[in-house]
């Protein structure tokens, strides 16, 4: 069920073969500064789950989940939702919340937009996300320190707050700042950020999606590394760093930080 997947800048992730799956993999193998590596079968990432064919769910519960962060609102979670034998047989987290994407919906729907205002806009959000998602990045955390593996965070595309929410973790696990890129990064080798990200409707709410500009469609579609560093400059810049935030904001102090990689990595 597992397959390795190099990227262009050789970097090589664990991914999950589930036909239609969404950016569907896991942190497993990913080295640490200090030699560990994160351990295999712990922690997963992924998008909505609405293109995995319902023959091929039950190969989800495979997993043995004993937890699921889905960061997605409550209409994305409504439209594309999760099967009810697996979200009863785990902790599933989520919360009732609609994201501030009135603005990029304006954006799409707008004809004037470029590519360079959607780039603004995407670098713009990431700088956002850690307090937009941190009840999220949270609850991620706090289930991982109680013991609650393996566990699958998910967005929609799942690289957007999906992505931070893998950042922030890979960074209290001690990863290189290249490491953290490269592994976002892996989302657009994984799946061309001009393509669909779920079938639209003609008639339906999103059709207005079948017009927006393919160019501009990709530059939000992309996992480009600036996006996510955008993130981290603006936790330097209001906290003082990832360590300074993740104490201020969740609690996770030495201690704390100490007991997630004695739980996650292995040598």
């Amino acid at each position: 069920m597992i397959r390795e997947f190099t990227g262009s800048e050789g970097l090589t992730a664990r991914v999950l073969d589930l036909p239609g799956a969404r950016n569907l993999r896991e942190l497993g193998g990913y080295r640490m500064v200090d030699g560990r590596q994160v351990k295999a079968g712990k922690i997963y990432r992924g998008g909505h789950p609405g293109g995995i064919a319902a023959e091929h769910l039950p190969r989800l519960g495979q997993l043995g989940l004993a937890a699921i962060v889905d960061l997605r609102t409550t209409e994305e979670r409504g439209d594309l939702p999760f099967p009810d034998s697996l979200v009863r047989s785990t902790h599933y987290w989520t919360r009732d919340y609609e994201l501030s994407r009135g603005n990029v919906v304006r954006l799409l729907r707008d004809p004037v937009t470029d590519p360079a205002a959607m780039r603004r806009h995407m670098i713009e959000s990431y700088a956002r996300f850690p307090e937009e998602q941190r009840e999220g990045i949270g609850a991620l955390l706090c289930l991982l320190l109680e013991g609650r593996t393996p566990v699958l965070v998910n967005c929609t595309a799942g690289k957007d707050r999906t992505g931070v929410a893998c950042a922030l973790l890979l960074a209290a696990l001690g990863a290189d700042h290249q490491l953290i890129r490269q592994d976002y990064a892996l989302t657009e080798q994984l799946h061309d950020p001009s393509g669909q990200l779920f079938a639209v409707d003609p008639d339906g709410p999103f059709a207005y999606l079948l017009k927006v500009d393919p160019q501009v469609w990709r530059t939000m579609m992309r996992s480009d590394p600036a996006y996510i560093d955008a993130t981290f400059k603006a936790l330097e810049e209001h906290h003082g760093g990832t360590e300074r935030y993740l104490e201020l904001a969740h609690g996770i102090g030495p201690a704390e930080l100490k007991r997630l990689r004695e739980l996650l990595l292995e040598d």
